[in-house]
């Protein structure tokens, strides 16, 4: 990928242009700097050079790209948005996001890598395993930068959850700081010495024993809404770590063995002013499905 820029007018340096203009990083720029990938005018570059009015600055992203060790794999990829630069999908529950030490295939990157012309992609936002709905991924770094940077500055998540019980009120917001429950462990837990951690939720359909919420974070803690649902004794169902004898039992009944729990939709603002973009998964677990339509509500999802 090559970024161009005409200076209308002179005066920034190259290293004040791509930074202020184009919106790369000082990581970036630093590596194109080494790649000897900066060109004004087709000619080679330093970062300290000041532009002249009409100058035409090219930065040869390629070149740039830090070394991708995915493995490219063809499967079903639910492709929900895409442009130059990014691409939506809807992971499916059970399935990790990327690869880790002791697994180098078969994960949603490894899929995206094998849709993608070029197999490079970088996942700019998370869910557990068992957690289903949209991922967005960047088919290079400098879009990473430029995705994480707008969805920490507009971005918006809800998901869609099913829970024991009835939680009161029926909207609110949980506002509960989350920490390890001991160094090393994997659980969560709310604890004056955790980390600010902000919930939203809302009721739209109950049956007194269950209902489905709506969620929308302000923070994003690891197992937030987990943690968060089993704090007002109202546990996502499915969920084998953050559970009650109720929410078990229950759970068994309704035949969920993953978590309920659905990343709906992923909103942000596209950078150099190209409008917000909101992105909606479908619920696809065959599960999740049935116990919302036992709620009458299936069709609305």
């Amino acid at each position: 990928m090559i970024l161009t820029l005409s200076a209308p007018r002179g005066g920034q340096t190259v290293r004040e242009a791509a930074r202020r203009e184009l919106l790369v990083s000082a990581t970036l720029l630093r590596r194109l700097k080494a790649a000897d990938a900066i060109r004004v005018n087709g000619e080679r570059a330093f970062a300290d050079r000041r532009l002249a009015a009409g100058d035409t600055l090219t930065l040869d992203l390629s070149a740039a790209e830090p070394p991708c060790d995915l493995v490219p794999e063809r499967g079903h990829v639910e492709v929900l948005w895409e442009n130059e630069g990014l691409i939506a999908v809807n992971k499916p529950c059970g399935m990790i996001v990327h690869p880790t030490h002791a697994r180098y295939t078969g994960t949603l990157s490894n899929l995206v890598a094998g849709y993608l012309p070029e197999p490079v992609c970088h996942a700019v936002n998370r869910l557990d395993r068992d957690t289903s709905g949209v991922v967005l991924f960047a088919k290079n770094a400098y879009w990473k930068d430029l995705a994480s940077r707008a969805l920490d500055k507009s971005g918006e998540k809800t998901y869609l959850a099913l829970i024991c019980g009835l939680p009161a009120p029926l909207s609110g917001t949980v506002d509960a700081p989350i920490d390890r429950r001991e160094a090393g462990a994997l659980l969560r837990v709310v604890s004056e010495t955790g980390k600010c951690a902000v919930t939203h939720y809302e009721t739209i359909a109950s049956d007194g024993a269950c209902s489905l919420v709506r969620l929308r974070l302000e923070t994003g803690r690891t197992h937030q809404i987990r943690v968060h649902m089993q704090h007002i004794g109202c546990p996502v169902l499915g969920d084998g770590l953050y559970r009650t004898d109720a929410s078990a039992a229950l759970s068994a009944r309704l035949g969920l063995t993953a978590q309920a729990l659905h990343a709906q939709t992923l909103a942000f603002g596209l950078p150099f002013n190209r409008g917000h973009v909101t992105v909606s998964a479908p619920v696809r677990r065959p599960d999740f499905l049935k116990a919302m339509c036992e709620l009458g509500y299936a069709a609305e999802f």
